[in-house]
C-alpha cells in the first residue's frame, strides 16, 4: 500500500526521517497496535559495516504485553516492504522501547550493562 501523503525520494536519493516516520507510524500501528504502540522514533545513520541504515524505535506504552519475537520480525518485514515500495532501500533496524522501562529498578545486571559501578 502506497502512502499518498509521503513523496517518494528521487532516484538516488533517500527518504528523510519525517518521511520514514510517516510510513513507520502507519505500518507499526497496524502491526504493534495491540502492544500499545505509541510512536516511532527514527534515526538515520550507518550500520556495523558503514552502510547507510535507518534505525526505527517503536515506542510501546506503559503496561504493554510481552512482545513475541515473531511479531517483531513480522513488523520489521512489513516496515521494510513499505519503505522499499516508496523507493527507500536502506535497511530498517527495528527495536522496541517501553515507556515503563525507565521506571523499573535497576538490578546488578542492568547496572553492569549500563556501565554503572
Amino acid at each position: 500500500m502506497v502512502n499518498e501523503n509521503v513523496d517518494p525520494p528521487s532516484e538516488g536519493d533517500t527518504m528523510n526521517d519525517a518521511q520514514i516516520q510517516a510510513i513507520a507510524d502507519r505500518v507499526l500501528r497496524d502491526a504493534l497496535g495491540k502492544f500499545r504502540y505509541e510512536r516511532a522514533e527514527i534515526r538515520s545513520g550507518l550500520d556495523y559495516s558503514d552502510e547507510p541504515a535507518v534505525y526505527v524505535y517503536a515506542v510501546l506504552g506503559e503496561g504493554a504485553p510481552q512482545l513475541e519475537p515473531k511479531v517483531l520480525m513480522n513488523a520489521n518485514v512489513a516496515l521494510s516492504d513499505a519503505l522499499l515500495a516508496q523507493g527507500e532501500d536502506r535497511f530498517p533496524y527495528l527495536e522496541t522501547r517501553r515507556l515503563d522501562d525507565d521506571d523499573r529498578p535497576e538490578d546488578d545486571t542492568t547496572r553492569s550493562l549500563r556501565g554503572h559501578s
